[in-house]
């Protein structure tokens, strides 16, 4: 069974991008499933984009795939959340909010799994935030990007 679950091993492979005319800092970060130790970019300069992959392996055997969430923060307090759902036996979707108030990753977990799509949009104090994933696939590419309202 163990080979199965080897054979049957997905990743989220994620693409950030920034044009917020700053840099972006990884503050805070939550993993609901898959690895824990996935090497998420620290900082995105403006104008750049940086990529990772997040492994659906876990030690839990009944809690397979690629479930998180990151924080990104501007020097001005202005908070880019990040968040996607690649579970092994369900289509992928992404949440994306931009906050000034503190993030409350249950409340993210939430809206995630009840207003999470493949595609999902919000613009909020000035900016906007995107991120799409392919729904269908086992090992998706996330695009996300976050800039300033035009």
């Amino acid at each position: 069974m163990a080979a199965s679950q080897k054979n049957a091993q997905q990743t989220t492979n994620g693409k950030l991008s920034n044009s917020s005319s700053e840099a972006l800092t990884l503050t805070d970060k939550k993993v609901w499933q898959g690895s824990h130790y996935a090497d998420f970019p620290e900082i995105i300069e403006d104008g750049d984009a940086r990529e990772f992959t997040h492994e659906s392996v876990t030690d839990d055997a009944d809690n397979h795939g690629s479930v998180a969430g990151l924080m990104y923060r501007r020097r001005d307090g202005t908070k880019w959340v990040v968040a996607w759902s690649n579970p092994l036996d369900e289509n992928s979707k992404v949440y994306t909010d931009i906050q000034r108030q503190p993030v409350h990753w249950g409340q993210i977990k939430t809206d995630l799994e009840k207003r999470g799509k493949p595609k999902y949009e919000v613009t909020k104090f000035g900016y906007v935030a995107s991120l799409e994933i392919d729904a269908a696939s086992r090992s998706p590419t996330m695009k996300a990007s976050f800039g300033l309202e035009a």
